[in-house]
């Protein structure tokens, strides 16, 4: 589902982690299987990606390179669907571990359109007062105009977009 947009995106994803302001990272990693086009989502958008174990699902080396560097700080979700179902209860452990609420949660990554705006509503539906901001300089979606779309959908929902 890559563009030019996508690309200049995890450029500036990989910037945005590497400056380090953030007490943990999660990667949500679109993750499907072989019979992907079988699949409700794969009827409704008919393109191959992110199969897993294929060089499509790899992350770019940048990313990888943060990973492996931040072992602690970095928790990696594979997803089968648009939002990380289980982001919440990865929310609830690490609430309930550190005895402190999560106030805010910054939002970065692509697709705008699909994963970033599923994610972000799951956020906010299971947490509503915890402050969602989704980095528009730091996301692309499928085209431009639809990354615009969601930007403002995600507005209207009370999500903060800088």
């Amino acid at each position: 589902l890559g563009n030019n947009e996508c690309e200049e995106a995890v450029s500036k994803v990989v910037e945005v982690i590497n400056e380090d302001n953030y007490d943990k990272i999660f990667l949500t990693r679109d993750t499907h299987q072989k019979n992907y086009l079988e699949t409700q989502e794969g009827k409704n958008l008919p393109i191959t990606h992110c199969i897993e174990n294929t060089d499509g699902w790899k992350l770019p080396n940048e990313l990888e390179d943060i990973i492996s560097a931040a072992k602690n700080n970095v928790i990696c979700i594979k997803k089968d669907t648009f939002g990380a179902k289980e982001l919440p209860n990865v929310i609830a452990k690490i609430e309930s571990e550190s005895n402190e609420k999560i106030d805010e949660i910054e939002l970065i990554g692509v697709c705008t359109d699909i994963c970033v705006i599923s994610n972000a509503l799951l956020i906010k539906a299971f947490y509503p007062e915890i402050q969602i901001t989704v980095n528009s300089m730091c996301c692309a979606g499928v085209t431009p105009q639809s990354h615009l779309n969601a930007l403002e959908a995600m507005k209207m929902c009370q999500i903060r977009v800088s």
